[in-house]
């Protein structure tokens, strides 16, 4: 009977936000704040540190397979990715197990890195600088590994890429 309440809540929860227009919370880092210091494993099994990513524009993209939103922008988020080649670099990081990121990512046709947060995404999320543990959440980092923008919700691929511009305009 638990779990019957538990899914019923989650599909309420659900209905709920596709009743609600688009939702999204950007956020300009006023204050410097650094990526962290935090290594993950890769779908193949091979830890990565996302400070080793730095030295261009990233876009980090924390997302489910079970988030309605996450599969709402994640098509554009590839439009980009496949635009703008190896300007940018995009890292999804999936908060799911590897099963379903893999699921995701054949459906979404996802052709960049994509890292798995692991037993612990509340630690990842938390880390990352998304307090709420809300997704999707997406963070645009600079070269010198700044995180100058936060966004919490759909972020759609014109936000996007507008977003990308001021960073890439500033780092030419």
């Amino acid at each position: 009977m638990e779990i019957i309440q538990r899914i019923f809540n989650a599909v309420l929860i659900a209905a709920l936000f596709c009743l609600i227009p688009e939702q999204s919370y950007a956020k300009v880092v006023a204050k410097t704040t650094f990526l962290p210091q935090i290594v993950l494993t890769n779908l193949s099994g091979r830890k990565v540190d996302l400070n080793n990513l730095k030295g261009k524009v990233m876009v980090v993209n924390l997302w489910a397979n079970w988030c309605p939103f996450c599969h709402e922008e994640t098509p554009g988020f590839v439009r980009l990715h496949q635009n703008l080649g190896s300007k940018v670099r995009f890292v999804g990081i999936a908060l799911d197990g590897k099963r379903s990121a893999e699921k995701f990512i054949h459906k979404e046709h996802v052709r960049y890195l994509t890292l798995l947060a692991g037993a612990h995404p509340s630690k990842v999320l938390s880390a990352i600088g998304d307090r709420n543990e809300m997704l999707p959440y997406t963070l645009i980092v600079d070269p010198d590994g700044r995180i100058v923008e936060r966004h919490l919700g759909f972020f759609s691929a014109s936000q996007l890429a507008m977003a990308i511009n001021r960073v890439m305009h500033k780092y030419p």
